[in-house]
């Protein structure tokens, strides 16, 4: 009587892994690497020259009715516009941001006139002059003027960001081969580099409530201004 050959070799692994015992190993996991690596996180700064001065500033104006009120205070937004542009701001970087009309009333709740306010924004790119944008407006809108800040800013923050950035990825390779050096390994290629989103200059602004009357323009220093970059570089371990 034949024996089946199949059959035969079953039996004989059976015997096999009864004797000696039997481990099952996936393909993916005997060729698989573990994910060995280090990451590096820092932090690079780069100072810049703000080239920018925004002004915000506007005129309120008061009336016994809101007619006169508005009148009033389309007057005195025309003189700081006109203002503007005598000391050479362009038209197109003069921009209104807010216009409010509200009452005010007495210690009896009763209406005693309206208060016309405007907000607008003005652009100077000749910092150190940026103090008659202020000046020429006060001689034209009077006691009606309004200035809220006067903000500094790097109109183009590309090589300073550049700077930054590559100070940042510096600082995260060291990092990282300080952390090989101190764990006994070597440090390997880069698996991929992150640069979190919002790193802005910071902004440097006079504050000013205010109404202004003055024959010599305010003097406005440029200084400097930092921008920070932030990476998170992964390395393999070699």
């Amino acid at each position: 009587m034949m024996r089946n050959p199949a059959r035969l070799a079953i039996l004989l692994g059976s015997v096999a892994c009864i004797a000696g015992g039997c481990t099952t190993t996936s393909a993916g996991a005997a060729a698989g690497e573990p994910n060995r690596t280090i990451t590096g996180t820092a932090t690079g700064a780069a100072t810049g020259i703000p080239d920018t001065a925004t002004i915000s500033l506007g005129a309120e104006s008061r009336g016994a009715t809101a007619t006169e009120a508005l009148a009033a205070n389309a007057k005195s937004v025309q003189g700081v516009i006109d203002a503007m542009q005598f000391v050479g701001v362009k038209k197109s970087e003069i921009q209104t941001s807010n216009v409010s009309l509200f009452p005010t009333f007495d210690q009896k709740g009763r209406i005693t006139g309206y208060t016309v306010s405007t907000r607008m924004s003005a652009k100077s790119h000749d910092i150190p002059n940026a103090g008659k944008i202020i000046d020429a407006a006060a001689q034209l809108a009077g006691d009606d003027l309004r200035v809220d800040n006067v903000a500094l800013s790097i109109e183009d923050t590309g090589p300073v960001v550049q700077a930054a950035r590559r100070r940042a990825v510096r600082a995260a390779h060291d990092q990282a081969s300080e952390l090989a050096r101190a764990a006994g390994v070597r440090l390997g290629p880069v698996r991929t580099i992150v640069e979190p989103r919002g790193s802005t200059p910071a902004v440097h602004a006079l504050q000013a409530d205010a109404a202004f009357s003055t024959r010599q323009a305010i003097p406005i220093s440029a200084g400097t201004q930092d921008l920070e970059i932030t990476v998170k570089v992964i390395y393999g371990i070699a």
